[in-house]
């Protein structure tokens, strides 16, 4: 088991290296020269090519490509992400600001679309017929279905119609946390749609899947009844595979905040991502990609373990 282990950490530290060469790869090659961006008045005169060598040399872009490379991992590996172009804040600061919302927002997320999905899958497979059209049905909407579309659908009815939750905006859970669920509630009901419906789909197949095998004949054949049947010997065993979605799931909805909080106004790490594109400020966008991507390796490593720590034929293999 601890071979396993440190095999995926290694894994995962490789994977690392490469996703931050890719980030500082892919900066480098966006048009535009943030100095003469950030001295520029709006107005239509350009900065002085002495004002703009001057702010390439504070801010270490004159220096070669090679030297800012090793720069930037010994900034990443040092927890020294630079400061924003912008607003010279600390982009770690500003990260740890924003990380702790869009967590929440992600973790709420998460834990509806696994009731909502485990339960849908699980239903349809025991059920069978028209319940599970019904649950194929909606899974293929969910799954199709645009966040941004379902998120203003979900605005105009229960916001502005019915007036049950707020349109928007962030409550700090310290200060109100009944009105910190409020805000969530919407915002993760459109980040969970699509999450719901994958996490269904997987459920029941592998509920299907395990109701054929030998051990649940077995366990009906001995006289259980057929619930404690489903429960114990069908839907437990049929989780493995959903665990791996979940951790998969999971690092995905981290990227797709980005459409969720600009629909709902939501202050979190997205949030913060599009502002650094728009005003290209590299730190800012650097630092927040690293962390997503960091965040879901490590996510990724953990599932695995979790996933040989279920089942010792991954360990074997």
């Amino acid at each position: 088991m601890l071979f396993f282990i440190l095999k995926r950490v290694a894994m995962g530290v490789g994977l690392v290296l490469l996703v931050l060469t890719l980030i500082f790869s892919a900066l480098q090659l966006v048009p535009g020269d943030p100095a003469v961006l950030l001295l520029s008045t709006g107005d239509g005169g350009a900065p002085s090519p002495e004002a703009v060598e001057k702010l390439r040399e504070q801010l270490g872009l004159n220096q070669p490509l090679l030297t800012q490379y090793f720069s930037f991992l010994s900034g990443v590996f040092t927890g020294d992400l630079g400061e924003s172009f912008r607003t010279s804040q600390p982009v770690l600061e500003a990260i740890g600001a924003r990380l702790p919302r869009t967590l929440m927002l992600v973790v709420f997320a998460t834990v509806l679309s696994i009731v909502i999905g485990v339960a849908m899958g699980a239903i349809a497979a025991r059920r069978g017929g028209w319940v599970d059209t019904l649950v194929t049905a909606l899974s293929s909407i969910g799954v199709a279905l645009p966040v941004f579309v379902f998120g203003a659908v979900l605005i105009l009815l229960f916001s502005i119609t019915l007036k049950w939750f707020p349109a928007g905006g962030y409550v700090d859970p310290s200060k109100d946390l009944l009105g910190s669920l409020a805000s969530l509630t919407l915002p993760a009901i459109a980040l969970a749609v699509g999450f719901a419906a994958q996490i269904a789909r997987m459920t029941r197949s592998a509920v299907l899947e395990v109701q054929t095998q030998d051990w649940v004949r077995t366990a009906k054949s001995i006289g259980l009844a057929p619930f404690t049947v489903f429960r114990r010997h069908v839907l437990r065993n049929s989780l493995t595979p959903v665990v791996t979605v979940v951790g998969i799931g999971f690092g995905t909805l981290l990227g797709s905040t980005v459409l969720v909080e600009r629909v709902f106004n939501y202050p979190g790490l997205s949030s913060l991502l599009v502002d650094g594109v728009t005003t290209r400020d590299y730190p800012v966008v650097q630092g927040v990609v690293i962390v997503i991507a960091l965040l879901f390796i490590a996510i990724n490593i953990v599932v695995d373990i979790i996933y040989g720590i279920l089942d010792p034929r991954v360990r074997r293999a």
